[in-house]
């Protein structure tokens, strides 16, 4: 349990440790898999989205109501330089050298160095979270929608492409696997799976499995674990966590 937190982002790295993101107050929390506490990084803000870029030893954090994206060194656990976003941002994904972050009914794509290099517009909303797929398109989260098809959005030319034709409900999370598969957490309580063979929805976990107002989840880098942020609203968050059948 992280006590007195919304824990609404993690991020993994090789070695097992989580980056916890809090949206109530500037603390990055650092634990074990074992939920030891390892660190505490003060940041500039509040914060919500975090993508990890580990050969570089670095995590990419959005803090919304600055709005910015802050660089955290995760070897010497200490924050980094801010770069400035052109709305509000949540989600965050890396492309190559870029940064794609979900504002509110756009994606914005940015360099590292902070110039604005395309942005995307999808329906209006806040993109609580983003994931890049195979073929580099991007999924997409949008908590406060609450009923939508599973869509995703080319990079190249805005198209947004509906991939299911059944619906998800208040999505809050969302992750691509490198089989084209895509992940979906929902406000709902539920974590569904479209599998790319079949083009269908299947429901991985529900409350039966512990769910509770989940907010965020990520894999293990070996795909062994999955992690998801549970009880979030509440303000003593839990990370649950769950062995992979690889």
């Amino acid at each position: 349990m992280v006590p007195n937190c919304l824990i609404v982002g993690i991020g993994v790295t090789k070695d097992n440790r989580l980056f916890l993101c809090d949206r109530i107050g500037s603390k990055l929390f650092v634990l074990s898999d074992k939920g030891q506490q390892l660190a505490a990084i003060i940041m500039d803000g509040r914060q919500w989205g975090i993508i990890m870029e580990e050969d570089m030893n670095t995590a990419w954090v959005t803090l919304p109501d600055k709005p910015c994206v802050q660089a955290v060194d995760i070897i010497k656990m200490e924050k980094g330089r801010e770069i400035k976003v052109p709305g509000k941002c949540n989600g965050i994904a890396l492309i190559g050298d870029e940064i794609a972050v979900g504002g509110n009914g756009k994606i914005f794509i940015i360099s590292k160095t902070g110039d604005l290099m395309k942005t995307l517009n999808v329906e209006r909303g806040d993109i609580h979270a983003i994931s890049v797929g195979q073929n580099h398109q991007l999924h997409y989260a949008q908590a406060g929608i609450a009923e939508s098809k599973l869509k995703c959005i080319k990079l190249e030319d805005g198209t947004v492409i509906s991939m299911s034709t059944q619906c998800t409900y208040r999505m809050v999370d969302i992750k691509a696997d490198r089989l084209g598969n895509v992940y979906v957490l929902e406000r709902s309580s539920n974590l569904k799976l479209f599998c790319i063979e079949d083009k269908t929805l299947k429901t991985m976990l529900t409350t039966e499995d512990g769910l509770n107002n989940p907010y965020s989840f990520a894999f293990s880098t070996d795909l062994s674990k999955l992690f998801i942020s549970n009880n979030v609203e509440i303000k003593n968050s839990e990370i649950l966590v769950y062995d992979c059948i690889l």
